[in-house]
């Protein structure tokens, strides 16, 4: 890690870690939660860097909409149910637009 990795804290547990090891949750103008794990949407994001497993207990006992609430300070917030799975399925879409153009640019065997 060097010095201008930023650093950001998990909205559930507290804890710092450089930003590209944590996933950037964001809110659409209707009030639902979305993965970004490209950190580019715009407006306020909440970075979470926990298991799947924390962020299901997390969502079910509503500890993450109490996280999201004070970290957003805006009207209600929907959580999806697919939470989850809607970030494995970013992350992997992300990952393979990476090899692709890696691949592209002639870095991949």
């Amino acid at each position: 890690m060097s010095d201008a990795d930023p650093i950001r804290r998990c909205i559930l547990i507290g804890e710092r870690a450089p930003r590209d090891s944590l996933i950037r949750l964001a809110l659409s103008p209707d009030g639902a939660v979305f993965p970004d794990v490209r950190a580019k949407a715009p407006g306020r994001g909440a970075w979470i860097g926990v298991t799947r497993a924390e962020l299901e207990t997390a969502i079910a006992k509503g500890k993450l909409k109490a996280a999201l609430a004070r970290a957003f300070k805006t009207g209600p917030i929907a959580i999806p149910d697919d939470l989850p799975a809607m970030i494995g399925s970013a992350l992997e879409r992300a990952v393979l637009d990476r090899l692709g153009l890696e691949a592209r640019t002639g870095n991949l065997l």
